[in-house]
């Protein structure tokens, strides 16, 4: 049956109380055309959305869309969970997954501003665990030889350190022997402890030299520790979050709040089925199998505070600091970030080096774009954005002043997936009509 939660936020004044405060003191509009969006473009993003709760691909999700620092779009289809028969909100909180690494990125550049890190200086000056690291030879047997030189926060930052996830070729069994898995299942141990233990694993290749999604992130987020003397949860929430009003961004969703919280949702053939409390998934990811749970979020055990996947938000909390982000670094009378170190976080890093698959360039914690023809749409040349694991994706036009996320939970599937980000960025891209 087909369902549509909520009407689309510039049509509903109900709708204004729950999402005003998302480009802090912008207002919502009640025409999109005055700000060069068509009403009847931008209402495909949440169309598009429904036909996948129609062919049963993912169980419901929130579209958004702004331009101008005003919210365009705003709709929630389908349902938080298929068998209560739950529907979805525009406050449903969601896990974000690795959409949690542009706030890590965000946390460090802090840090790099008050001058309290450099970021051609080696990691091992935070984590001494990783002086010396040993470069992977062969696998079997397991030999290593001395790296040239140690990782560096600026390699962390563009994922080249030569670390990589428990589904990465060749690297990936070892940290799976280890216990060295991605921030989305539980975890009792300290970031301190788990970084220890990833130093003691060899780097897939010399640091530097190329490209490889990875745990750097997670890496960046003891760095973050160690520098602010904080725990990198309170960072992430005293310095970023309450600032920014996002007040449903969470490691650990409070009690209270967790009705909020979407179901999560595997693909089974043509159907869907729900991830149960404590249950262990292996699923297929980027070629290589990836230990996931669903209950992280809720854990009161959780200790580990993952700077790569570990975070659950809502999409009007995601909205907030994208446009921080699209601000040049401020929001309303909040500014965490110079406008020209926002620039350098979404301009090219790694030179020529190639994400495997993707024309895509890298920032500091985030793709971007490139300007020519590999971007058909103007509109989307220079944005940038990321994605995460449960179904959820930003992206921002810099360009257009414009910014689109969709958040729903089924896992990542290969080849599908990305599909459906590209389908909310173009539909975004094409309602932008001036």
């Amino acid at each position: 049956r087909k369902m549509i939660c909520t009407v689309r936020c510039f049509c509903l004044l109900a709708i204004s109380l729950v999402v005003s405060p998302a480009i802090c003191q912008e207002r919502l509009i009640s025409r999109p055309e005055e700000v060069g969006v068509s009403s009847e473009k931008v209402g495909e993003l949440s169309e598009y959305m429904q036909s996948l709760v129609d062919q049963g691909k993912i169980a419901g999700g929130v579209t958004m869309m702004a331009r101008h620092g005003k919210v365009v779009h705003l709709e929630a289809v389908g349902m938080a969970d298929i068998e209560t028969q739950e529907p979805v909100k525009t406050d449903s909180i969601f896990r974000i997954a690795s959409m949690t690494k542009p706030l890590t990125s965000v946390a460090v550049m802090m840090l790099w501003e008050e001058g309290k890190l450099e970021l051609d200086e080696p990691v091992s000056k935070y984590i001494p665990e990783f002086q010396k690291p040993e470069v992977l030879v062969t696998v079997n047997p397991l030999t290593t030889r001395p790296a040239e030189q140690e990782i560096t926060i600026r390699q962390l930052l563009t994922h080249t350190a030569g670390l990589g996830y428990s589904c990465t070729k060749n690297i990936g069994p070892i940290y799976e022997e280890n216990e060295i898995l991605a921030g989305l299942v539980r975890c009792d141990i300290s970031l301190n402890e788990y970084m220890k233990n990833l130093a003691e694993m060899p780097l897939l290749f010399e640091p530097g030299e190329r490209w490889e999604y990875s745990l750097a992130t997670d890496v960046l987020g003891r760095v973050v520790e160690v520098v602010s003397k904080k725990s990198f949860d309170r960072v992430i929430e005293e310095d970023i979050c309450r600032p920014l009003g996002m007040h449903d961004t969470f490691f650990i969703v409070p009690e209270e709040k967790r009705p909020r919280l979407v179901s999560t949702y595997v693909s089974v053939g043509k159907c869907l089925r729900k991830v149960k409390t404590g249950e262990i998934l292996k699923e297929d990811l980027l070629g290589g199998p990836v230990t996931i749970s669903s209950d992280y979020p809720y854990d009161e055990n959780q200790s580990y505070w993952s700077g790569g996947g570990g975070l659950s938000s809502t999409i009007t909390d995601y909205m907030r600091f994208c446009q921080m982000l699209l601000n040049g670094g401020q929001l309303g009378d909040v500014r965490l970030l110079k406008d020209s170190t926002v620039k350098m976080m979404t301009v090219n890093q790694i030179g020529k080096q190639e994400i495997p698959g993707l024309p895509d360039l890298f920032g500091f914690g985030f793709s971007i774009y490139p300007d020519d023809e590999n971007t058909p749409k103007q509109q989307l040349r220079d944005a940038y954005g990321w994605f995460g694991y449960w179904n959820t994706s930003f992206k921002i036009s810099p360009r257009g002043d414009w910014i689109v996320i969709a958040m729903s939970q089924v896992a990542y599937v290969d080849g599908q997936t990305p599909e459906w980000m590209a389908e909310y960025e173009e539909l975004a891209a094409g309602a932008i009509v001036r």
